[in-house]
């Protein structure tokens, strides 16, 4: 098997991790941290920025 087989969807994990927590979280601001993680990526300080916001933002409270 080819480690790329198993490096790139690692790698995928690993890049979206604020995204995943997010909204295994149910933070308020999912999907300004999605959009905010995209390029983030490309920064460890500003990913390391964004998975802080995901950890730390407010839940979302809004009733179904």
């Amino acid at each position: 098997m080819s480690p790329l087989v198993v490096l790139a969807p690692a790698f995928i994990l690993l890049y979206f991790l604020p995204t995943i927590l997010a909204f295994c979280l149910n933070r308020k601001h999912k999907m300004k941290i999605l959009a905010a993680n995209i390029p983030a990526g490309l920064s460890w300080f500003l990913w390391l920025a964004v998975l802080t916001w995901a950890f730390t933002g407010k839940e979302d409270t809004a009733e179904i």
